[in-house]
C-alpha cells in the first residue's frame, strides 16, 4: 500500500458489501483472489460458507508447481462454491510467466478439473499471451480482467483494440467490463468515458462473452461502489440494447454456475484484486 491507496488500506468485510449489493439491486457475487497465499483462498471459502449471497470464489494455487498445485486441487474438491483459479501475473518480473513450462502444466490441470482460470492483465504486458493459451488448452474457460487494462483516452487504445480483438478470437475466452475507473486519472468520469471501451468488447467478445464486475474495493480509489455499478451498467446498456442482461448477469451467472441471474465480481475481502 501507498500514500494515495489510503481509501483501500483496511481490512473489508461481507458486512461492507452486503448493504451496496443491496442498494444496487444485486443478488449474488464472486470474490476474486486478493494475494497468492493459501489464507487468502482460506479466507474466502470461509466466508462464502458463511453467506449464501457469495455465489462463486476464484481462488489460488501455486500453478508453477505443478505437483502443489494437484494436491491443493485436491484438497478443495469439496467446496462447492470453488469456480476458478487466478495468479497475480501483473506483479510477476516476467511478463510472459504464464507461458513458463511448469505454469503450463499447471494450467493442464485446471483444463482437466473444468475450472476457469482469471488472468488479471494489463496492457500492454499480457493480451499477447492469451491466444497463445486459448490455443493450448481449448477446453480451459479463461476470463480476462478488467478488459486488460485499456491505455483510455490514450493513442495506445488502438493497439489494445487489436490485441483485445485477437484474444476475442478464441471461444473459450471471456472477459470483464470491471476496473476501467481506476484506469482513469479524471475524477469527474461518468459512463460516456467507459463507452469506448464497452464498445469494443461487446463488438467482438459478444454479449454472451462479456460480463460486468465491480472491482471492489479496488474501485474506492475513483469512485464508490454505486456509481461504479451505476455508470458501468449504463456503458453496457446503451451499448448492448436488449442484450445488456446478459452482460450485467447472465454471462457471469453462467460461466460461474450461479443460482442466481443478477451478479457482479469483485476482489475478495482485503485486498486488491
Amino acid at each position: 500500500m501507498q500514500p494515495d491507496h489510503a481509501a483501500i488500506d483496511r481490512a473489508f468485510a461481507p458486512d461492507d458489501l452486503k448493504p451496496l449489493l443491496a442498494a444496487c439491486g444485486i443478488a449474488s457475487t464472486v470474490l476474486v483472489q486478493a494475494a497468492c497465499s493459501d489464507a487468502d483462498t482460506n479466507s474466502m471459502l470461509v466466508q462464502a460458507r458463511r453467506h449464501e449471497w457469495i455465489g462463486a470464489v476464484t481462488a489460488w494455487v501455486a500453478l508453477e508447481v505443478p505437483g502443489v498445485a494437484r494436491a491443493r486441487l485436491d484438497e478443495l474438491a469439496t467446496e462447492p462454491k470453488l469456480r476458478g483459479i487466478r495468479h497475480l501475473i501483473h506483479d510477476e518480473p516476467d511478463a510472459h510467466w504464464i507461458l513458463r513450462p511448469r505454469v503450463l502444466e499447471g494450467l493442464a490441470i485446471l483444463q482437466d478439473r473444468a475450472l476457469i482460470l482469471e488472468l488479471p492483465c494489463v496492457f500492454p504486458r499480457h493480451l499477447g499471451d492469451v491466444p497463445e493459451l486459448a490455443q493450448r488448452f481449448p477446453e480451459l474457460t479463461i476470463v480476462i480482467d478488467h478488459l486488460g487494462k485499456p491505455p483510455i483516452g490514450t493513442p495506445e487504445m488502438r493497439r489494445w483494440e487489436t490485441q483485445i480483438r485477437l484474444a476475442a478470437a478464441a471461444p473459450n475466452v471471456a472477459a470483464k467490463v470491471s476496473g476501467l475507473n481506476t484506469a482513469l486519472a479524471a475524477r469527474d468520469w461518468d459512463a460516456g468515458d467507459l463507452r469506448p471501451s464497452v464498445e469494443v468488447a461487446f463488438d467482438c467478445f459478444g454479449p454472451e462473452r462479456l460480463m460486468i464486475g465491480s472491482d471492489w474495493p479496488v474501485s474506492l480509489l475513483n469512485g464508490s461502489y454505486e456509481r461504479v455499478w451505476v455508470e458501468t451498467s449504463s456503458a453496457v446498456a446503451a451499448v448492448a440494447g436488449p442484450d445488456a442482461g446478459l452482460v450485467l448477469g447472465g454471462t457471469a451467472a453462467r460461466l460461474y454456475g450461479l443460482d442466481e441471474p443478477s451478479t457482479e465480481q469483485g476482489a475478495s475481502s482485503g485486498t486488491a484484486d
